[in-house]
């Protein structure tokens, strides 16, 4: 009884607020792992908050990441909060991510992940596209563009890192966006078509099989279908019409 909870209090979520580049203060969900090097990023669907991502993130932490989930400007106890918000509102929210980043780095983390839901999942690949040491991107339910926010101008500059795509088959305009995503990656691209999912972070309750497919891709023991393993790699300056050839792409699962 007393090791249990020592073990539940050890990784017990913690709040955490946050200033962006642009002043606006957020909340956050964090789970530090004292000494480890690897962390995930966590971004929740419009409408939603971090707290969607407590019992993931707990998990994640048991597998060594340091996590954490923050609400976007507009959500949850971040500022703007309630208010309505402005295109410009969606395109700093970019801002928000990066904190989230900035808060890893501070606890020694070098390698970060980002798993993101829906418009999440777009703020996610933008995110890495722009930050080096992003190694590794999950998007549950992605589209090309979400409130202004694009995924397929971000894959040049993502280049060859891994790419995690996964989409349920009735949600059209996921799906589809995932399909388009999966043929422009650059590097090691695996597209999970579940069914009868849903849409976004509401998967991982309702795909049993989910959240070890993730966590195997983040961790690198994902393998492809050629028998390749997923190797999460910080950005290189490589020619990307070098990469066109590199890596695998795999058809979904069903």
């Amino acid at each position: 009884m007393i090791l249990m909870l020592i073990a539940s209090v050890a990784f017990a979520a913690q709040d955490t607020t946050l200033t962006a580049a642009d002043g606006v203060k957020l909340h956050a969900r964090t789970e530090p792992v004292a000494g480890s090097t690897r962390g995930v990023v966590l971004v929740h669907m419009l409408g939603r908050n971090a707290g969607d991502w407590d019992l993931f993130a707990e998990k994640l932490a048991r597998s060594g990441f340091q996590t954490i989930a923050v609400d976007l400007r507009g959500h949850g106890d971040s500022d703007l909060a309630g208010q309505e918000l402005s295109p410009t509102d969606y395109q700093n929210m970019l801002h928000d991510v990066n904190a989230a980043a900035g808060w890893l780095r501070d606890q020694g983390v070098t390698d970060i992940n980002c798993v993101g839901a829906s418009i999440g999942a777009n703020l996610c690949l933008q995110a890495a596209a722009a930050n080096a040491d992003f190694v590794n991107v999950v998007l549950l339910s992605p589209g090309l563009n979400y409130k202004g926010i694009a995924t397929p101008s971000a894959l040049k500059e993502y280049g060859n890192r891994p790419l995690l795509i996964v989409a349920s088959e009735e949600d059209s305009v996921s799906n589809h966006a995932a399909g388009v995503l999966l043929e422009r990656a650059l590097g090691q691209a695996h597209l999970e078509t579940l069914q009868g999912a849903g849409h976004g972070s509401r998967m991982l309750n309702r795909d049993p099989g989910l959240e070890g497919l993730v966590r195997s891709w983040l961790l690198g023991t994902y393998e492809l279908g050629n028998g390749e393993v997923v190797v999460p790699r910080p950005a290189m300056t490589v020619d990307a019409s070098q990469m066109q050839t590199e890596g695998t792409k795999l058809q979904s699962h069903q």
